[in-house]
């Protein structure tokens, strides 16, 4: 539980770092991502099945992150709706073990 609490925490810095480089009409995208990850900090108390598999997305989804900010020039669509991407499988993935845990 701890590692998926830390993983958001530390994608929430990551997308501060990124969010200057996003353009504008993008910015909607980091949002969601944003949205995903207070959710999943809001629903980890009630969260064990699975929580290594959704911690490991998401540490991969904030190095991703990470790489983008530290590069410092504008986020591409590709680059920008892979993540979206893989924070949404991440996010279904808490779903469903939420769902299993009752």
């Amino acid at each position: 539980m701890q590692k998926i609490m830390l993983q958001v925490q530390l994608l929430l810095a990551a997308l501060s770092a990124l969010a200057p480089l996003v353009p504008a009409e993008h910015r909607g995208r980091v949002a969601e991502i944003l949205k995903i990850a207070a959710d999943a900090l809001a629903f980890t108390g009630a969260l064990s099945a699975g929580a290594d598999t959704i911690a490991h997305k998401l540490a991969a989804v904030r190095a991703d992150v990470e790489a983008m900010a530290a590069a410092g020039r504008g986020v591409s669509d590709a680059a920008l709706d892979s993540a979206v991407t893989r924070v949404r499988a991440a996010s279904a993935d808490l779903r469903a073990a939420l769902a299993e845990a009752g």
